[in-house]
């Protein structure tokens, strides 16, 4: 740079004279820049010489681009280092290239000539991978995962360290409250019991920082309302409804049963329903305790828990029907009173009669595989009603609640026939008194 020293003028010629200043003298570039792991956790340390104390900028650059990602700086006082957290050296800033190593520019002033540190990768583990999700039917829950370090660039660089990855994981029950699954470890799979609904995330840590993937599995609750039937009668059309939730997901629904309250369930049927509601016909099982459950669902790494309905007694009748063989017979004429049980059990049914005032019993009347045979004389003409009770029964090992049949009428007119004896078996009766 220049300076005007003097101005002379002389008859209208005017003669400037310029003197050249001294030249600054230009500081050199650090030198011996070396790279080391703090003491301290999550850190490292920068450092150099010179040959005279100067203020430093120290920049972060991947090694054959002139972008700087970030700068530090020194002032002249401060010693010839620097310690940088790992989390703002990592690679993991934006538009860096993965397959780039990373270097440190140390210069003299802001403007100064610069030394390059050794080229070194500052990588975080990919984020974990979940690779299956097991759930056991006392509910834990077993995942398994894996996630790498991206390939080293600069192999035995100052900062390598040959330390294995570690795993954090936790959940999240809403409201963003992650809340840890005990500590950090090398393992890639957990077990874990955790039955209302949340989001499990896991997080890969190595020296240079940590990924996550936040959404490694997601559980939903599942609600299941039934209504059974507190009564029904064997082979007459009785049906279970109820509804599911969430209603958006199509679901295989099992209608389970067991014979007592200390028996084991049992499937009596199964489907797949949608649009949150479903139905199943009933009736022909037996007196016994029902609910409905929902199986646990996956869809990718969304997990629907199973859903149970609450426990409900049906009580299952027998279906009977009783009849005469012959509509109309005349005095002292046999008549054969049948009836028709089902289930077909083995019992013994009581058939009955109406005297005008209560039911009364006429006889016992065996009754095979469902069938049973009772037989009746009236001596005198006239309508008669008859009837059946036939007992609870133990079918297939269920219960079935006890039943009387439909009334049916005996139809007598004046006959001449001879008396049917009791040692004949018929069951005398005299008609209405």
């Amino acid at each position: 740079m220049r300076t005007l020293s003097a101005i002379a003028v002389t008859g209208g010629l005017v003669v400037s004279l310029f003197v050249a200043s001294p030249a600054q003298a230009v500081e050199p570039a650090p030198t011996n820049i070396k790279l080391s792991w703090s003491t301290k956790a999550e850190r490292i340390v920068v450092s150099w010489d010179e040959a005279a104390p100067v203020a430093n900028v120290i920049s972060l650059r991947q090694r054959g681009s002139t972008r700087v990602y970030r700068t530090w700086s020194t002032t002249v006082e401060q010693p010839n280092s620097i310690e940088l957290w790992t989390g703002s050296v990592s690679s993991s800033y934006s538009g860096m290239s993965d397959d780039l190593p990373l270097e440190l520019a140390v210069s003299a002033g802001s403007d100064g000539p610069e030394a390059l540190s050794p080229r070194f990768d500052a990588d975080t583990p990919t984020a974990p991978q979940r690779v299956s999700s097991t759930l056991a039917a006392s509910g834990a829950m077993n995942v398994k995962w894996r996630s790498s370090v991206r390939t080293d660039t600069t192999p035995n660089d100052p900062l390598d360290l040959s330390r294995p990855l570690t795993y954090q994981a936790g959940y999240d029950a809403g409201r963003f409250s992650k809340i840890k699954i005990g500590g950090r470890t090398t393992a890639t799979q957990l077990t874990y019991t955790l039955r209302s609904a949340h989001t499990l995330w896991v997080d890969a840590h190595n020296e240079w920082g940590s990924s996550s993937a936040y959404d490694f599995l997601s559980t939903y609750p599942t609600s299941v309302t039934a209504k059974v039937p507190a009564w029904a009668v064997y082979n007459r059309p009785s049906t279970i409804t109820g509804t599911y939730a969430p209603a958006y997901d199509q679901r295989q629904i099992v209608l389970q049963a067991r014979n007592t309250s200390t028996s084991a369930w049992y499937t009596v049927s199964s489907g797949k329903f949608s649009a949150g509601k479903f139905s199943f016909p009933f009736g022909t099982g037996g007196s016994r305790q029902c609910r409905v459950v929902a199986p646990a669902t996956w869809s990718g790494n969304r997990l629907v828990y199973q859903g149970v309905s609450a426990t409900a007694a049906s009580t299952t009748q027998l279906d009977v029907f009783g009849f005469f063989v012959s509509p109309q017979i005349g005095t002292y004429d046999r008549n054969t009173a049948g009836v028709y049980v089902y289930p077909q059990a083995n019992t013994t049914a009581t058939l009955q009669r109406w005297n005008g005032k209560a039911w009364t019993t006429v006889g016992p009347v065996a009754v095979k595989k469902g069938t049973g045979k009772g037989y009746i004389i009236a001596p005198k003409a006239g309508r008669t009603a008859y009837r059946y009770y036939v007992p609870a029964t133990l079918y297939g090992g269920t219960r079935f609640a006890a039943a009387y049949t439909n009334t049916f009428v005996n139809n007598v007119i004046p006959g001449m026939s001879t008396p049917c004896l009791p040692s004949q078996g018929c069951h005398y009766s005299t008609g209405p008194r």
